[in-house]
């Protein structure tokens, strides 16, 4: 079945959709890079050194510095661990598997939309570093296989070399978290396994926020030693991770062609599909992966982003000199939102946000991926602050 039927499939469950999925189909034809990985010339890599290639970063003014509306900032010498944020993918273009690291499009919707929007959750404890790297195109995802592996090894890489510069020349001894979401958070999984969890590192490890990729339960039965999945609002070296989806989704696993890096014996690694492991689900307004539905009542707050300029389409993706982006600041909270239940197969299962401004992003199948850290952004945001304290 090629990736075009499966794009089909995954968003024409019932008659109503199929002009979505044709629009869906001519998206994925337009942002296909036309030549294979090895014949285009790679973008330059980053230099941590510089601050040019930090989105966000304490020596930098940037937007991960909002607060909710009636929330009072933190001052900096107050903030006692930092984050470590692995942004998800914001490259669509078709001339490369993998962005340029002056890509005005790509880095306008990290710095106006991520950086504000799911980075900024931390800035109530912790010193931000959120590094460029030269992300896999969106249509890896579609697609997978060789090309896909090749880009997104590519991404790691850099995002490795990030981590190191990180720990080597700021971290100093500090506690410090790491978050991430959609592809970041496919880099994360790795990042944690490979250079944290069975490192002194992971004495430091606050907790995981790995949100957005469908982390796999097994690999705490095979690969980690150290890091736990959490099953209370305090447990600490340990990972929150969950995929969310309206109640009553089906989810789109079955057309599913993303995969996670998996270790070999040998040190190696190697690609496995994750529609064959049940992802990790941890309830963030329970903290814990009991399928009990969590009343709204007990729904600390969703949190809209909000702009000043914004002109953002699927067709906007592929031309940056129409695409328009700027945010002005956040809402305050909109608490009782929503409930949630961990499924049995591994989603996070909400009830359908009371306001619209919740869903204008949803993707096909009742799948609130683009709003993972929006909705439960103030229950993200204490949490946060008491994993930290349990911490210290």
């Amino acid at each position: 079945m090629s990736i075009f039927q499966n794009i089909k499939k995954g968003v024409s469950g019932v008659k109503k959709n199929v002009g979505e999925a044709k629009h869906w189909v001519d998206f994925a034809l337009r942002i296909r890079p036309s030549k294979s990985f090895g014949k285009y010339q790679q973008p330059l890599a980053p230099d941590y050194a510089n601050l040019q290639y930090w989105a966000a970063h304490p020596d930098k003014k940037d937007k991960s510095d909002m607060v909710p509306q009636g929330i009072k900032p933190t001052p900096t010498k107050d903030l006692q661990a930092d984050v470590f944020f692995i942004h998800p993918t914001t490259f669509f273009g078709n001339n490369n598997w993998n962005a340029s690291l002056t890509n005005v499009l790509s880095n306008k919707i990290v710095d106006e939309a991520i950086l504000p929007g799911q980075a900024s959750v931390f800035n109530s404890c912790c010193r931000i570093f959120a590094p460029r790297y030269r992300q896999a195109t969106f249509y890896s995802f579609l697609e997978g296989g060789k090309n896909a592996h090749q880009a997104l090894e590519l991404a790691y890489e850099d995002v490795a070399n990030a981590f190191d510069f990180y720990i080597q020349n700021y971290n100093e001894g500090r506690p410090f978290f790491v978050a991430s979401h959609s592809q970041g958070t496919l880099h994360a999984v790795r990042l944690l396994e490979e250079k944290i969890d069975k490192m002194h590192l992971v004495n430091r490890l606050v907790a995981a926020y790995t949100i957005g990729f469908e982390f796999p339960k097994i690999k705490f039965e095979k690969d980690f030693e150290n890091i736990k999945i959490s099953q209370n609002a305090t447990d600490t070296r340990c990972v929150i991770a969950y995929d969310t989806y309206v109640e009553g989704a089906k989810g789109t696993r079955f057309v599913d062609r993303n995969e996670h890096f998996f270790s070999k014996k040998n040190g190696k690694w190697e690609w496995k599909k994750r529609a064959k492991f049940t992802p990790v689900a941890v309830n963030p307004i329970s903290w814990n992966t009991q399928t009990t539905r969590v009343d709204a009542s007990q729904h600390l707050g969703a949190v809209n982003l909000e702009y000043a300029k914004r002109n953002f389409q699927l067709d906007t993706l592929l031309d940056e000199s129409t695409a328009e982006l700027e945010a002005s600041g956040l809402s305050a909270p909109f608490p009782n939102e929503v409930s949630a239940r961990c499924g049995e197969q591994g989603y996070l299962y909400i009830s359908k946000p009371k306001h619209r401004i919740f869903s204008t992003m949803l993707l096909p199948r009742g799948n609130y991926h683009n709003y993972d850290y929006s909705l439960f952004y103030m229950d993200l945001r204490k949490n946060i602050k008491a994993r930290l304290d349990a911490f210290l």
